[in-house]
């Protein structure tokens, strides 16, 4: 040991007194003249550098060993994309265990001890969508303007449990009906009416006036002279408690006189509703506003009318013994004393 130290401390001293003799401070350089100059230094300094991933003929440029240079760039966006994903993920998931939360609530009640209403509510046929809209109507509860729930649930009951005849539902519809007519009126200040009868037309106007009665440009005990026709016309008057104050001028063609009292009766109520709706309910009583579906009924083939026949005339001859009927006796089924004879007259 004490050999190797008196060679270092000679190399010192050397070093030293070699820098000042230079008039340099670096200590370095004596030490690589004394190890043989700068050449060997610098291989050794080559050989002892440390590995890295420069390749030596590249010209500087890094070498991607890993491959993991041509990933930083999809490396960042997908992280981007990734870390939204994963943020929409845990919302989701979140709802998910809140939604799971709270159908175990649910199913805990209904398969508890109150099952019972969960059964009934199945069997009632309840959907998701009747719960959906009772949800809407509590919330809308309260509301100005809005009735009351209460009040809507007891009119849909009562509505549903109300049983009521065909004729008060028919009833009711014609009175919704009368309740939207209006008065109807021409320029003239006439209200008009079109009836019908077997094959009679007639067009009726009517205005208030002084009772002027006028059919086809005569007065209408002329153009009917028997008074239960005139009777008849008058009848719609008489059920309004309006007779002698209306004037009346009416046309009426085709079919014969009680063809045409009928067809001006319904064209006269008729325009007395469209003058007054609210003479609709006594006129509809009466069978006024009623067409009359009836008319002749057709001729048949082999009929002398609808349903007439022709007339069969039937004569009895006693005390017949002609060889000749013996076959007649036979397919009539009579005596010999008597046969049957019949014939047809048109």
């Amino acid at each position: 040991m004490k050999n190797g130290d008196d060679g270092i401390d000679g190399r010192v001293k050397w070093v030293e007194e070699k820098g000042r003799n230079d008039g340099e401070s670096d200590i370095f350089r004596g030490v690589e003249e004394m190890s043989g100059g700068g050449g060997e230094v610098g291989a050794t300094t080559e050989e002892n550098e440390p590995w890295s991933f420069v390749a030596e003929g590249n010209g500087g440029e890094e070498e991607d060993v890993f491959g993991v240079g041509g990933e930083k760039g999809e490396m960042g966006l997908n992280g981007l994309e990734g870390g939204r994903e994963a943020s929409v993920g845990s919302d989701k998931s979140a709802e998910e265990k809140q939604l799971e939360v709270e159908e175990k609530a649910l199913t805990t009640v209904l398969k508890g001890p109150n099952r019972a209403f969960g059964d009934l509510i199945a069997a009632s046929g309840i959907t998701d969508a009747m719960l959906d809209n009772l949800i809407a109507l509590k919330d809308f509860e309260g509301i100005q303007g809005l009735p009351p729930l209460r009040d809507i649930e007891d009119l849909r009951y009562e509505k549903n449990t109300k049983k009521s005849s065909r004729a008060d539902i028919e009833r009711q519809k014609q009175e919704e009906v009368a309740n939207s007519r209006v008065r109807q009126v021409d320029d003239k200040g006439r209200a008009y009416g079109t009836g019908r009868r077997k094959c009679s037309i007639a067009r009726v106007w009517i205005q208030p006036g002084a009772g002027k009665f006028v059919v086809n440009d005569k007065e209408f005990d002329v153009y009917f002279p028997m008074l239960d026709h005139r009777a008849a016309l008058l009848r719609p008057f008489s059920e309004t408690k309006s007779l002698g104050i209306w004037d009346v001028n009416c046309t009426v063609k085709g079919g014969g006189v009680t063809g045409q009292v009928g067809a001006i009766r319904l064209g006269i109520s008729r325009a007395l509703q469209n003058w007054e709706p609210g003479l609709r309910p006594p006129l509809r009583d009466a069978g006024f506003l009623t067409r009359d579906p009836r008319v002749v009924e057709r001729k048949k083939p082999g009929k002398a009318k609808a349903r007439k026949s022709f007339q069969w005339i039937i004569t009895i001859f006693t005390d017949i013994s002609s060889s000749h009927l013996l076959g007649l006796y036979a397919e009539l089924g009579v005596g010999s004393g008597s046969v049957l004879h019949y014939s047809r007259f048109p």
